[in-house]
């Protein structure tokens, strides 16, 4: 009995959150990671939310190798900017099979600035725009490019539980 009522008294004063996060897939079909999720963190500012994009390319025929490209960052507010996205672009070197990179399958392909333009379309899916503002390559170029590519996205709110 006294452990129904502890169980009790914990579910009544306990909440349940639910797992809402926010995701950004483009129309065009370029080598980027395509699907880009957005978490708001707990315990930090209301305006800085993790960014975790991936994607896998499957090959068609069996001479061509597997291709993955991994996105980490934050989404935050910048100044004359408003809310924008920082991060780095992650590829693996050559397929999944391993070419004499022993230290890590995957290297630092690039660090982006991004703005995303959206316009409601219902009250959970928006339409719009991406912008790359800017570029950095870190896979052995050294350059920067400003405005590399401006697509078209489709941005989903996702409500779990």
């Amino acid at each position: 009995m006294f452990r129904k009522i502890i169980l009790m008294f914990l579910l009544s004063v306990s909440s349940v959150h639910a797992f809402n996060f926010d995701a950004v897939v483009p129309f065009n079909g370029s080598s980027v990671p395509a699907g880009t999720f957005y978490q708001q963190l707990p315990f930090v500012q209301q305006d800085i939310s993790l960014l975790v994009g991936f994607s896998a390319i499957v090959p068609g025929r069996k001479t061509e190798e597997l291709d993955t490209d991994l996105k980490l960052g934050l989404r935050t507010e910048l100044p004359l900017l408003g809310m924008s996205d920082i991060y780095f672009i992650f590829d693996n070197h050559g397929g999944v099979i391993r070419e004499g990179h022993k230290n890590s399958d995957f290297y630092t392909k690039s660090l982006s600035l991004a703005k995303t333009w959206t316009y409601p379309f219902t009250d959970r899916m928006e339409l719009g725009v991406q912008a790359v503002l800017g570029q950095a390559l870190a896979n052995g170029e050294y350059h920067i490019v400003i405005l590399p590519e401006i697509y078209p996205v489709l941005k989903l709110k996702i409500n779990l539980f």
